[in-house]
């Protein structure tokens, strides 16, 4: 692979980036989500991230304008290499020429949309440090006040971070929820129940 640009975000500048990164697949046949895709912005101005790994999409509407130009961040495919959580995100551009076989999957089509049939808050919690039994009864709470049964992966509901308060639309049985928070959405399949 050959890659242009090299980043090395910190702290502010690497929070976004280090969301995104949370859900790039590692899946050597679905290789084209190995990476985070950077786009236009749907929002007029600006550029959008977004990384799925088909279980779970991660999406940045719009990258903050001093993120995009303190990095110099441009559209295209970014491998992550080194993701320390929201301190530290390093990556680098694929050159275009090593894109080509490419096609991002129509994510666009993975967001639900329409009226959801149930809706609520959920604070975002972490299993490391204090508070753990206040955050398992969070959790509890939040997973069994859904209309039907619904699992989810608890590893994709910790990627949210801890201490947001992410906005939830449950469209129904089976159906993918979504987590809004600010300018950032993570769209969610739950796990099947045999």
């Amino acid at each position: 692979m050959k890659y242009g640009k090299f980043i090395d975000a910190e702290k502010a500048l690497s929070f976004q980036l280090s969301f995104l990164s949370k859900a790039v697949s590692n899946d050597p046949v679905k290789y084209f989500m190995n990476y985070i895709y950077i786009e236009p912005s749907d929002k007029g101005e600006g550029l959008l991230g977004v990384a799925t790994d088909g279980r779970r999409l991660h999406l940045v509407d719009p990258i903050n304008d001093v993120t995009v130009k303190i990095l110099g961040l441009t559209q295209g495919y970014w491998k992550v290499f080194k993701d320390s959580g929201p301190r530290r995100l390093w990556a680098a551009r694929l050159e275009d020429s090593e894109t080509k076989e490419f096609q991002y999957p129509n994510w666009r089509k993975a967001i639900p949309s329409g009226e959801s049939k149930y809706e609520t808050n959920f604070d975002g919690f972490s299993t490391k440090g204090s508070g753990l039994n206040k955050n398992h009864i969070g959790l509890a709470k939040f997973i069994h006040n859904f209309p039907e049964v619904t699992a989810l992966n608890l590893k994709f509901i910790q990627d949210l971070g801890a201490g947001f308060d992410w906005r939830v639309n449950w469209y129904g049985s089976g159906k993918s929820l979504k987590f809004t928070e600010g300018d950032r959405t993570a769209v969610i399949m739950p796990m099947t129940i045999d």
